[in-house]
């Protein structure tokens, strides 16, 4: 099985952040810059350098797009109004660009991504990445601060575990740490469970309403009861999970690996359900995408061997207006491309 399309329009640099709304993929990569693909047309509309170092989060929240970086800042931009769209980022420089709206000053000196939900973000506290803070968006003040400071403790010799994943539930936060433990917490500060999903690093978690799914740098992948913190197991043949993504029934999941490879699991029994080989390097990030259904002829046997985006061959195709909507897996890679998948 092939990628149904490939978007190379960020070049050689690694995707770091995919996010889906409306037809639309946000991405962003290790460089700052963030670009807006459609998905009708498969091609890039709005293209801009967010940031001066390398980006963790893009969250698309309508006419506006949050971007969470490495150089310690989130910001919120308001997209133009309309944009075509192009081939590359080059052809978007001269497009309009979003309009910064607010900034934030974060603690990024860390590897976890952001978490957004109802004008507020969960990032690792200001002066100590064990804990977590809890900032509402516009105005930028910390409405809670340093979440798990009395139940984690620095031992002799060892330094804390810093958060590497996050989540805002409904009354809390679910939190992937260093040393392998996923944690909920209540905004009081109040943990709810705990549980040790890996022997080391949590990399990547998702949730849905019931479950969550996290890995890590071991050959392990977790699934645990979002209210208990229960917790089952599979032990799979290889170390080195990168991201996970969550499909919108919630009855599977998929997998991207440090190998290239992406793997799709059953959430009921953890049975792998099938492999995705494209990647010649780190997945780095997965997102579901609802996009506009194409002709079965349109499908893309992409070959590496052609510098060409692959949305220049068949573009008469894609546009044309969509039947129906196609439920697509977007894999985010180091080597800087993203491939779109059929999703069963």
């Amino acid at each position: 099985m092939k990628p149904y399309w490939i978007l190379r329009h960020h070049g050689s640099s690694s995707i770091r952040s995919i996010h889906h709304d409306r037809h639309s993929l946000v991405v962003g990569d290790e460089t700052g810059a963030v670009s807006i693909v459609d998905l009708q047309h498969l091609r890039p509309t709005v293209g801009w350098n967010a940031h001066t170092d390398s980006v963790l989060t893009v969250i698309s929240l309508g006419d506006h797009v949050l971007t969470h970086s490495r150089d310690n800042n989130v910001h919120l931009w308001k997209l133009p109004d309309s944009s075509p769209a192009l081939g590359t980022l080059s052809q978007v420089d001269g497009a309009q660009k979003p309009q910064l709206v607010t900034s934030v000053g974060v603690n990024a000196l860390n590897f976890s991504r952001c978490a957004y939900n109802d004008a507020r973000i969960a990032v690792p506290n200001a002066l100590d990445a064990a804990y977590i803070d809890v900032i509402e968006l516009q105005s930028g003040v910390r409405l809670v601060e340093a979440i798990g400071r009395p139940d984690i403790k620095r031992t002799a010799g060892s330094r804390m575990p810093i958060v590497m994943s996050l989540h805002l539930v409904a009354g809390g936060v679910v939190a992937g740490y260093e040393d392998g433990w996923v944690k909920r917490w209540t905004l009081d500060g109040e943990l709810v469970w705990q549980t040790r999903c890996h022997s080391e690093s949590v990399m990547s978690t998702a949730i849905s309403t019931k479950f969550g799914v996290s890995v890590g740098a071991d050959d392990r992948i977790a699934r645990f009861d979002l209210l208990t913190g229960e917790m089952q197991l599979l032990q799979t043949k290889t170390p080195g999970k990168a991201s996970v993504a969550i499909a919108p029934d919630a009855n599977t999941f998929v997998v991207g690996a440090w190998d290239g490879s992406i793997r799709a699991y059953s959430m009921a029994d953890l049975t792998e359900l099938g492999n995705l080989s494209y990647h010649s390097d780190t997945v780095e990030c997965l997102e579901f995408a609802s996009m506009p259904n194409q002709d079965d002829d349109t499908d893309d046997d992409d070959d590496d061997d052609d510098d060409d985006d692959s949305s220049d061959r068949h573009s008469s195709q894609h546009t044309q207006p969509a039947r129906d909507n196609q439920l697509v897996l977007a894999a985010g890679g180091r080597d800087g491309k993203i491939s779109l998948w059929k999703y069963f």
